[in-house]
């Protein structure tokens, strides 16, 4: 008897642990299709439907500890308020579903989550830091998701915001990733927003080409988009917005062109998308009106129903009912007529910002006439400041051509010299400013010894340093292994000019330059470099031109003043570095220029190796030079300062006599010229290798380094001299590419 009441016990607590089981999937299956319609009629804009089956939901969800369905329930919650723009509910409710989301461990929903507080808070100023924060995290949880639909999202909207605040190298950082991502098979909205916003990136950079081809993708994603009759309204007028800000970029890019017309033109068709995105708007709202409407209509009839049941119907109800009807109508037709009043005051105030558009074209079209005059400005400055030394090297030639008494012909030597160097250093800034402005200028990384490379500078600065009397002291860090890798030309550049500078300026005076060591890692230091005087100082109301083109500190006791190129060109320079250059200074006394660089160590053994070789081989063995060169005076320089050293020579007028020669005779190296007549010094060169592959080819030319060195060595040269040259320098290059044939 017990048995058979346990047994009956027992089947009747498994009957019921299966119906309680039957009844919780029943309750799951009811929560997920309540989720569902509440997102439908978000779609439908029936947002106070949504938010009445989302609250049902939510009980259900409450009651069953169902914190899953409870996560994505406050998030429709939550976007209902967002798009009423209710942020403050909206902001509490994805808090909740954030709760809700981590407690059930679904990392999909967080991902959203992320992205959607991020865009609430990043509407607010105080809160925008910690929504970019948001749209971070998004993008790090669908990494590791390995979601590429949700990783696009939070890279695009922080691209959009850095750009938005004019931070276009951390904006690059995630559209770079985001252009990676996107593919032909991702949504058009994706690709529109990427190309437009990459086109605002490249416009910003100045790379003019790159950015109108990524904003006609961006116009032409968004003109088959808003004629796509699948778009509801909403997703029409996202794209109208996308295309107006197209329009304005290319507006933009036509403005720092300066063909304003066309500029106007594409600022006339950003205002027209932008009235288009508000049309569609005033129909969304339109739509939720009459969806208002119908809800309203249809509660009227359900309250007319049960008053029937009570009643019997009166006159007087259907009159009120007519009337409730009639002034709902009459409201919304109202609400439309204001709707359009306000779309037509707005339409005025458009053309009115397009008016003010217009006038700034104009201010930019004068703008630009001031910055024509300003280059007037400029020719006139280097034409004076060319013809002054020009008219030194003629005069002083003519003199010399007199033969004078021997103290004079040194004294006038001397002079013609110093012309010839400034004529040099004013065509080489210049060069070197007009590299910078367009962008040619790119660090490199070699190994270089900083204490030799300072004490070169200021060796070669002996005459400008002996004319003022002044004295120069070195001081470098005792922390720094003296041998660091970078780009030594840059900051030879930079050191010569506020060195030069600092001479200039200081009469029977001291300059001090010193390098400190202001961080020491393990394979770079951090370096400040000082260069310091007690000269005549800046004034105040100086001291923040002083830096720009052709900004001059006037003084009267120098024969040249300059171009005032100098220290343009180092702020320029330091500013590739990723620095910037810092003044203290008095007027009478002194000033001092500060920056800070970063070197990586090195170590150049084999450098240091082969340049002792040089020095030692240099006049010790009597080489054979061919020099292959059109001009006279330019053959009896060359070979004159190659006789100096006990080399023998011969010439070549052109590419083809150099060839023929050196078919008959053995030489051991040829110094060849670029531009020549009957065959220049690249062909020659491709065929002197045709027959003889080692010996070594040198380009001796005037043509600017950049645009030559990649030329000559693809076509078999050695290496590259540029005229004029540093003597010492001319014969290591000469002794460097010897001895790696003697060597071999």
């Amino acid at each position: 008897m017990k048995n058979s009441i346990l047994h009956i016990t027992l089947l009747f607590l498994i009957s019921l642990t299966q119906t309680l089981e039957a009844q919780q999937m029943l309750v799951s299956d009811s929560i997920q299709r309540y989720i569902q319609r509440a997102e439908k009629l978000q779609e439908e804009y029936k947002y106070e439907e949504s938010l009445e089956i989302a609250k049902i939901a939510k009980q259900n969800a409450i009651y069953n500890n169902d914190d899953k369905s409870l996560g994505y329930i406050y998030n429709i919650i939550a976007k209902n308020y967002e798009i009423s723009e209710n942020d403050t509910k909206a902001r509490s409710n994805y808090n909740r579903a954030m709760t809700h989301a981590r407690s059930s461990n679904s990392k999909t929903l967080e991902t959203d989550l992320y992205n959607n507080l991020a865009r609430v808070y990043t509407k607010h100023n105080l809160t925008r830091s910690r929504g970019v924060g948001y749209y971070k995290k998004s993008y790090k949880f669908a990494k590791e998701l390995n979601d590429t639909v949700r990783m696009i999202t939070p890279l695009l909207n922080l691209g959009q915001y850095y750009i938005s605040r004019n931070d276009f190298d951390s904006a690059y950082e995630y559209l770079a990733p985001a252009r990676e991502l996107i593919h032909e098979e991702s949504s058009n909205l994706d690709k529109t927003k990427l190309n437009g916003l990459l086109g605002r990136y490249f416009l910003n950079i100045r790379r003019y080409e790159a950015a109108e081809e990524y904003i006609n993708l961006a116009i032409s994603y968004s003109l088959e988009e808003t004629k796509n009759k699948k778009n509801n309204d909403e997703l029409i007028s996202t794209y109208y917005e996308e295309l107006a800000s197209a329009y304005e970029t290319k507006s933009s890019l036509y403005k720092k062109q300066q063909d304003y017309q066309k500029a106007y033109n594409f600022q006339k068709k950003q205002f027209q998308s932008i009235l288009r995105a508000k049309d569609f708007k005033k129909l969304i709202e339109l739509q939720r009106a009459n969806i208002k409407y119908e809800v309203d209509q249809y509660e009227e009839k359900i309250k007319q129903a049960e008053t029937e049941k009570k009643e019997t119907e009166s006159e007087v109800t259907k009159w009120k009912i007519s009337i409730i009807l009639g002034i709902i109508l009459i409201l919304i037709s109202m609400a439309f007529l204001i709707s359009a009043y306000n779309n037509n005051i707005q339409k005025k105030k458009l053309n009115n910002d397009l008016i003010e558009k217009n006038k700034e074209l104009v201010s930019a079209k004068e703008t630009a006439e001031q910055v024509s005059t300003l280059k007037s400005q400029f020719i006139s400055t280097v034409s004076h400041e060319l013809r002054t030394p020009l008219y030194g090297v003629i005069g002083l030639t003519s003199l010399l051509m007199e033969d004078p008494e021997k103290k004079k012909k040194t004294e006038y030597l001397e002079s013609l010299k110093f012309s010839g160097d400034y004529l040099l250093a004013l065509i080489n800034d210049v060069l070197q400013l007009s590299k910078i402005e367009t962008n040619e200028v790119k660090l490199e990384k070699v190994s270089f010894d900083i204490r030799t490379l300072i004490e070169g500078i200021v060796n070669s600065l002996h005459t400008k340093q002996k004319s003022n009397d002044n004295t120069v002291h070195i001081d470098i860090d005792q922390n720094i292994n003296t041998t660091l890798l970078g780009d030594s030309v840059r900051l030879s550049q930079i050191l010569i000019n506020l060195i030069g500078n600092a001479l200039k300026f200081t009469k029977n005076g001291n300059i001090w330059v010193s390098v400190k060591c202001l961080d020491k890692n393990e394979d770079s230091y951090d370096l400040r470099f000082i260069v310091k005087d007690d000269g005549i100082g800046i004034p105040k109301n100086k001291q923040q031109t002083i830096f720009d083109n052709f900004a001059q500190v006037k003084n009267e006791n120098q024969e040249y003043e300059g171009t005032g190129l100098g220290l343009a060109i180092v702020k320029k320079l330091i500013q590739l570095h990723k620095s910037e250059i810092k003044i203290k200074s008095q007027e009478g006394k002194g000033a001092e220029f500060y920056f800070d660089l970063t070197y990586e160590k090195a170590v150049k053994e084999e450098e240091i190796s082969l340049q002792s070789r040089e020095n030692i081989s240099i006049g010790t063995s009597n080489f054979y030079v061919l020099i292959v060169d059109d001009n006279k005076i330019n053959q009896i320089v060359t070979q004159n300062i190659l006789k100096k050293k006990g080399y023998t020579c011969n010439i070549a007028s052109n590419g083809m006599a150099a060839i023929e020669m050196l078919k008959k005779e053995k030489f051991d190296l040829v110094l060849m010229d670029i531009n020549m007549p009957e065959m220049n010094g690249l062909e020659a060169t491709k065929v002197i290798r045709t027959f003889n592959s080692h010996i070594p080819i040198i380009a001796l030319t005037a043509v600017e380094e950049g645009e030559i060195r990649n030329q000559a060595l693809s076509v078999g040269m050695n290496d590259v001299i540029i005229k004029p040259y540093d003597t010492q320098q001319f014969f290591q290059t000469i002794m460097r590419n010897i001895s790696k044939v003697k060597m071999a």
